[in-house]
């Protein structure tokens, strides 16, 4: 069992006594417990979980600028040509050897990898975001403190804080599409090295790992993540969904967005 924390404002003044911390009397309202959470209504608890996924979402946004996975758009181009599937055409990233390009082949999935780490935390905390506000926030919702007028004003924030925090989301997703497709066109440039010989040798098996693994990790099996759930092209039909508060259509949106987090 969990010990109350205010069991000791009850003892006798001499136990009270042993138990003060040597503090000035000037610091001794600087220690104060924070409010029990069930005080805190819950329009400011989501507001306050807004605070934590922007503190995340900054960084993590500096962080995609510093990936630069639009580095590698061009060869996600040649992903997708036709002509790919027939030979391997010079899309500016081929190496001259082979182990440059399974070099360039693991920066690419490391770069896949450290974004999707932290795009899940993100999503996780999207997630708790859109639960309260669904459970929480209706059109009926009173505070106890605020005005009509102020409660409303917040909750439109919510609702644009909520699709803000999808299209950050959404501009990681168009991140991990460029680097799959990357991934795609050096695996069409590794085929040359199959049964090459000498110290450019590539066999069959090992490249066919290569391409399992691959497909693992891009289809978010291994973060258990279905980050295409945040595709950019959702975006415009959700900013519209949830521009209206509609109970139930954030209750279609979270339900999607559970099962994209493994839920």
């Amino acid at each position: 069992m969990t010990p109350n924390p205010y069991t000791d404002i009850f003892d006798d003044d001499d136990r009270q006594e042993s138990k003060k911390p040597a503090v000035p009397a000037d610091g001794l309202f600087d220690a104060q417990p924070p409010a029990p959470e069930d005080l805190v209504e819950p329009l400011d608890r989501i507001l306050q979980k807004i605070d934590a996924f922007l503190l995340k979402g900054e960084a993590f946004s500096v962080f995609l600028s510093k990936t630069r996975a639009v580095d590698h758009r061009d060869e996600a181009h040649t992903a997708n040509s036709l002509l790919s599937l027939f030979l391997v055409s010079d899309d500016g990233h081929e190496k001259s050897s082979l182990a440059a390009e399974k070099a360039h082949y693991n920066l690419l999935q490391q770069k896949f990898r450290n974004i999707m780490d932290q795009m899940k935390e993100l999503a996780q905390l999207h997630l708790d975001i859109v639960r309260h506000f669904n459970n929480d926030i209706g059109k009926q919702y009173y505070s106890i403190e605020k005005t009509d007028f102020q409660v409303k004003k917040e909750i439109e924030f919510v609702v644009d804080q909520i699709t803000m925090q999808r299209r950050i989301l959404g501009e990681a997703t168009r991140d991990l599409n460029i680097l799959e497709d990357a991934l795609q066109a050096t695996e069409q440039r590794l085929k040359q090295w199959i049964d090459a010989g000498s110290i450019n040798n590539l066999s069959a098996a090992e490249f066919h790992l290569l391409q399992q693994n691959r497909a693992e990790l891009t289809s978010g099996k291994i973060h258990q993540f279905d980050y295409s759930f945040f595709d950019l092209n959702a975006l415009d039909k959700l900013a519209l969904r949830l521009g209206i508060y509609l109970k139930e259509t954030t209750a279609q949106y979270f339900n999607g967005l559970s099962v994209a987090l493994g839920g």
